[in-house]
C-alpha cells in the first residue's frame, strides 16, 4: 500500500476549508458547493450486471469524499452543471487510493420534488490510481493505472434540507479500448451529500 503523499492530504483539506470559508461568508454562493461521503463494495460484473438484482460481490471496498462545485445553472435550475473532485481508498483485495475528475450534469425537476427532493446525475472523468488495481486485474485481462471514471447517481432527502442520502455506481472503464485494452470495476455504493 502506497501512503497517500502529504501534498494530496494538503490540496485537499485547503480546498474543503476555501469552500467552507466561502459558503460562511456569501449565502449565495453556499448553494453552489457539496461534500459527498459514500462508501460500498466492488462487484465481480460488468456495469449492466452490477445494476441487476444477481450482484457478485468482490472481496473488496471502497470509501470515498467528494467535494463538488455548480458551475452552471439552466434557467429554473432543472438541469446543473458541476465538477466534483474525488479521494478514494480502496480496502480488502486492493490497497490503492484512487483520484478521480469528473464533470458532471445533474437533473432535479420532478412532480415529486416538493415533497421529496430528488436528483439524478450522471458523470464522466478521468481516474488514476496509485497502483493497477488487483481487482481489476482479477476481473480482466489486464487493466492500468490511468482509466476513465464514470457515475450514476440518485439523491434524495427532505426538501430544502442541504442533505440528502446517496446511492452511486462508482465506474472505471477502459472506455471500450479506447483508454487501455481492457480493465475497469464497478463498485455499488451508499453515503450522504451535503450542500453548503
Amino acid at each position: 500500500m502506497l501512503p497517500v503523499p502529504h501534498r494530496v492530504v494538503a490540496a485537499v483539506g485547503s480546498a474543503l476549508g476555501l469552500c467552507l470559508l466561502m459558503g460562511a461568508m456569501d449565502p449565495a454562493l453556499a448553494r453552489d458547493y457539496a461534500l459527498t461521503v459514500y462508501g460500498g463494495r466492488v462487484t465481480k460484473d460488468k456495469w449492466t450486471e452490477t445494476l441487476s438484482t444477481d450482484v457478485r460481490f468482490a472481496d473488496a471496498w471502497i470509501m470515498v469524499g467528494a467535494l463538488a462545485w455548480t458551475m452552471a445553472r439552466s434557467p429554473g435550475g432543472a438541469l446543473s452543471l458541476e465538477i466534483e473532485g474525488q479521494v478514494a481508498k480502496h480496502s480488502g483485495d486492493q490497497e490503492h487510493w484512487e483520484f478521480n475528475l469528473p464533470v458532471i450534469g445533474r437533473w432535479r425537476k420532478f412532480p415529486w420534488s416538493e415533497a421529496v427532493d430528488t436528483s439524478i446525475a450522471f458523470g464522466l472523468g478521468p481516474s488514476w490510481a496509485t497502483e493497477e488495481p488487483e481487482v481489476e486485474k482479477m476481473y480482466n485481462d489486464s487493466t492500468q493505472k490511468f482509466l476513465v471514471y464514470w457515475l450514476l447517481e440518485v439523491a434524495v432527502g427532505p426538501p430544502d434540507a442541504g442533505w440528502a442520502v446517496v446511492f452511486r455506481l462508482h465506474h472505471r472503464s477502459d472506455a471500450f479500448g479506447v483508454i487501455a485494452e481492457d480493465g475497469g470495476s464497478n463498485t455499488l455504493t451508499a453515503g450522504m451529500k451535503f450542500r453548503f
